[in-house]
Parts: C-alpha cells; sequence; structure tokens
C-alpha cells in the first residue's frame, strides 16, 4: 500500500512537471569563463534534483560501508548471545537429566558469549559437583564470581550449598560465616547456618543466630522457642560430657522456670547435679518438678539418690503410689531406696510388686540382693538367673 501511494505521488509529481514545462518552459543559462550552458528550466530544475539524489545516495553508500565493520561485529554478538541462551537453556534441561558431564560441556562452551554468564557458570559447578569434581567446581564458583558484579551473596549461597551436599561441613560453615558477615540479614544464609549448627551441635551458635532467624520471620515464634529449648539441651550435655560444670550452671541460669520445666533439659542438668554431689538439690528439684508431672526417667533417677535423707525421700516416694500403684518403674525405686536404707522385707515386697507390672534385670538383681541379706541364698541365686537370663534376652523359669 505505502509503495502504491508512492508511485501515485511520483506520477503525479512527474505530470505536474510536463505541465508546466510545456505552459512556460524558461530558460537558465550558466556561463564560467569561456564555457556556457544554456538549457530549460524544468530540465536544470530535474537534473539538478538527480543530482542532489545521487549525492546523498553515494555519501549514504559511503556512511553504510564505514560501518558495515562494526555492524558485521554487532550482528555476529546477537548471534553469539543467541546461541549462549539456547547453550543455557540446553544446558540446564541436560543437568536435570543426569547427564552431568554433557551438560557443563554445553554450559561452558558459551559462558564467555552469554548476557548472563554468572548462571552458566553456577550451572556447571553443579554439573560438576555431581561428578565429584571438587577442585573444578571450586574454579566455576571463582568465575561466577568474577563474571557479575555484586553477585557475591548468589554464589556463595551456592557455594554453601554445593559444599554442605558434599560433607563439607567446615568448608560450608566458613562460607555461610563470610556471608553472615557480608549479609547479616539475609534470611536464607541465617537458615543454612542454622541447619548446619544443629548438625554439628553447635548448640551455642544455634542460639546465638535464633534471634535472627525471629526478626527476619524465617521461624515463627513456637519453632524459635522449640530451637531455642533444643540449644539449650544440646549444651548440657555436651557440658555433662565435659564435666564442665560451670558451662551447665551458666546454662541452667539462662533457662527460664517454665524452660526448667522441661523433662528433657532437666534430666542432663540432674545428671550433671549428681556427678557432683549436689544430691539434696537434686532431690528437691525431681520432687519439684513430679509434683507437677509424671516422669519415668526422673522417678528413676530419685532411687539412686545416696545421701543421710534416704528415709526422708522413701517416705516422699511412697506417697506417690496413691496415683501410681502399678508404676514399676516407681516400685523399682522404692525397693532400691528401702533396701539402701536395709529395710529387706520392704524392699522385697516392692520389688516382688515391680516384677508384676514389668520385669527388669536389675529389679531381678536388687531382689536377689535383698533376699540375700535375710538369708535366703538359693532363692537368690534362682533370682539371679533369672536376672541374666532377661539380660541375656533367654527364656526365663517360672520361680
Amino acid at each position: 500500500m505505502k509503495a502504491l501511494i508512492i508511485i501515485t505521488l511520483a506520477l503525479v509529481f512527474g505530470a505536474g512537471v510536463i505541465w508546466i514545462a510545456d505552459f512556460e518552459p524558461g530558460f537558465v543559462l550558466l556561463q564560467y569563463g569561456a564555457w556556457s550552458l544554456e538549457t530549460s528550466l524544468i530540465i536544470f530544475v530535474v537534473a539538478f534534483l538527480l543530482l542532489l539524489a545521487s549525492g546523498y545516495f553515494t555519501l549514504r553508500s559511503l556512511f553504510f560501508l564505514r560501518q558495515a565493520p562494526s555492524r558485521v561485529a554487532l550482528w555476529n554478538a546477537k548471534q553469539r548471545h543467541r546461541r549462549a541462551s539456547q547453550a543455557l537453556t540446553r544446558g540446564l534441561i541436560t543437568l536435570e537429566e543426569g547427564r552431568w558431564s554433557e551438560a557443563e560441556r554445553i554450559l561452558l562452551r558459551h559462558a564467555s558469549n552469554s548476557d548472563t554468564p554468572l548462571l552458566h557458570y553456577l550451572a556447571a559447578a553443579r554439573s560438576a559437583q555431581k561428578q565429584g569434581a571438587s577442585e573444578r567446581r571450586d574454579n566455576y564458583l571463582r568465575l561466577a564470581h568474577e563474571s557479575t558484579e555484586g553477585a557475591d551473596v548468589a554464589v556463595g549461597v551456592v557455594q554453601a550449598e554445593l559444599q554442605l551436599a558434599a560433607g563439607q561441613k567446615e568448608r560450608a560453615l566458613a562460607t555461610l560465616q563470610h556471608l553472615r558477615e557480608i549479609a547479616p540479614k539475609h534470611p536464607y544464609v541465617l537458615q543454612l547456618l542454622q541447619e548446619l549448627y544443629l548438625d554439628m551441635n553447635e548448640w551455642q551458635s544455634v542460639q546465638g543466630v535464633l534471634p535472627d532467624l525471629r526478626k527476619r520471620h524465617v521461624l515463627d515464634s513456637t519453632a524459635v522457642l522449640e530451637l531455642t529449648q533444643d540449644a539449650m539441651v544440646g549444651q548440657l550435655n555436651s557440658a555433662l560430657a565435659k564435666q564442665d560444670w560451670q558451662t551447665m550452671s551458666d546454662v541452667w541460669q539462662q533457662a527460664s522456670s517454665k524452660q526448667r520445666q522441661s523433662e528433657h533439659l532437666l534430666m542432663p542438668y540432674i545428671l550433671g547435679m549428681i556427678k557432683q554431689g549436689e544430691l539434696t538439690q537434686v532431690g528437691e528439684l525431681i520432687e519439684h518438678f513430679i509434683a507437677k508431672k509424671w516422669s519415668d526417667d526422673l522417678v528413676y533417677q530419685y532411687g539412686l539418690i545416696a545421701d543421710a535423707n534416704g528415709l526422708k525421700r522413701l517416705a516422699k516416694a511412697e506417697k506417690w503410689l496413691a496415683d501410681h500403684s502399678d508404676n514399676a518403674v516407681l516400685l523399682l525405686t522404692l525397693g532400691r531406696m528401702a533396701q539402701a536404707n536395709q529395710l529387706w522385707a520392704k524392699a522385697e515386697s516392692y520389688l516382688r510388686a515391680s516384677l508384676e507390672y514389668g520385669a527388669r534385670g536389675e529389679t531381678y538383681q536388687l531382689l536377689a540382693e535383698a533376699v540375700e541379706s535375710q538369708g535366703k541364698s538359693e532363692l537368690a541365686v534362682d533370682f539371679y538367673k533369672q536376672g541374666l537370663a532377661m539380660v541375656l534376652n533367654a527364656p526365663t523359669a517360672a520361680s
């Protein structure tokens, strides 16, 4: 349509020129020295216009020829970028299909020509990781870092993920700690750090990162509270294993009164206090807990306390029978405490009752000691045998 309009206008213009030439041709005289040129006005105008047009097209052609190398280079660059984009897509698909070596080759071939070389190198790093090539992986991560300014966190996160996947926990920890320095508010960095600290049982470090996890809404308040308690339990267990009583005391003092009512938190603290000989305090802590919530494990530990308050604690534990008369652990504890105070007959009674509700190898052993102290040697031997059979998971005969 556009070409038709141009042709029509040209025809109209030509017809107008012919009409003017026929109506009044005029003339033009050009003279220079002995040289002169005389022609009609219309022919002069047409020749002049043709001269202008040819000059324009000549200059335009020269300009185009001058720009041709850069235009060709630009076209080639666009083609390389297009091929690089296609290679990125094909490389990612190949990576997801599990053809890691081929994916690595495709991604690297066009990385230098890509508008997003960062993505090429990061994907190539993942490909190398899948092949167990840590050195190549680290080299691609370095190239990714150098290829794109401002991508420190992105590259670092991928590096940490790959190090964690390869079981390189110490290196991943160093990477994540560096990332936390340059991006202290980054939610995913905080999450990875917290998970790694948990995996490494770095409980104090877990507590250190929890406030930021809550502020950045990575974890809700309930999850933070649970992790806080888990971290405290972990610290207490670690201190117990190392017999680091000062750390144990510090962690316990930092715990709230509600947290101290957790059996998981109380148990390692009680075990540590027993090792330190703080038996009176242990007894009070267990009694305070049992008054609010029952725990077989704590009742069992209560029976292991051996000090001058044995009879008093025995009387206290006997009151628990009102609500737990059929509890094998409580009856075992009562039997152990009665035996510790040389109340042999009472110990025998409690221990026999404990066997009725749940037999244990140690219950048979304590019962054997109780009846032996009463001069019942043959019966004691029988109980020893049954206890040993139970420990060895062998069939037992009825007494």
